[in-house]
């Protein structure tokens, strides 16, 4: 499984926010800002299925402009969102002044919602949502499983179940690294260091990192990530 990084920080840092693209068909989180990337950077011709962690700005607010360009193109799409994703994009849409979109997301956009635990079938891909814990907001982990490999996605989450759930089936994680004391909306740094080493097998990505992790990653063992880095996982 290819997963290339089109963001890897949070939305406090100069660094665009976390986003992922799964080999070239997949999706996961569009935040502010991440558009221009993934319009310019990346071919989107092959994307079939976009899948949302919750609806903070920094994972989600560029979905409408995602949607009207796929929209243009002769195909359907899934979107696998938390509960209201077409409430919430349907104001997006009012927001900016672009409401005919609604059309499109009729007409060419199924959106499933998640549920804990829940498993969605898309193409080649098993994926499994997992609730997590980030605050009081309705927010998802994702395990996708292409039949050969299951890599895991926190989203932005502290310490809890799912977390380790996600992490116990996957052979790579990508995991929330926002900060330095504990909390309950975001996984510390120490943290991250003392999972690695109890899950050996398991390879760990920081991802959202923050202008307090950021400086820290290097001298903290853990894996590097950036902007544009492209890592395949056997």
């Amino acid at each position: 499984m290819l997963v290339t990084l089109v963001g890897n920080c949070c939305t406090w840092t100069k660094n665009l926010a976390t986003s992922y693209i799964i080999n070239d068909d997949l999706i996961l989180d569009v935040p502010q800002g991440s558009f221009k990337t993934l319009y310019n950077d990346y071919r989107l011709d092959n994307v079939k299925y976009i899948l949302i962690s919750h609806f903070h700005s920094d994972h989600f607010a560029d979905l409408h402009l995602l949607v009207d360009v796929l929209a243009r193109q002769d195909k359907k799409y899934v979107i696998v969102a938390p509960k209201g994703c077409r409430e919430r994009l349907y104001s997006l849409f009012n927001a900016f002044d672009v409401p005919h979109l609604k059309n499109y997301v009729e007409e060419k956009f199924e959106i499933k919602e998640c549920e804990n635990g829940k498993t969605f079938n898309l193409g080649k891909y098993k994926i499994r949502s997992y609730k997590m814990t980030h605050g009081s907001l309705d927010a998802y982990g994702y395990v996708i499983d292409n039949d050969t490999i299951k890599v895991g996605f926190s989203g932005d989450s502290c310490m809890c179940n799912s977390l380790i759930k996600i992490i116990k089936k996957c052979k790579a994680v990508f995991i929330d690294t926002s900060n330095i004391q504990k909390n309950l909306k975001h996984l510390t740094i120490d943290e991250v260091k003392t999972l690695s080493k109890e899950y050996k097998d398991v390879s760990f990505y920081p991802v959202h990192l923050s202008t307090l992790t950021l400086p820290l990653i290097k001298e903290s063992g853990l894996n590097e990530t950036y902007q544009g880095q492209a890592i395949e996982i056997n």
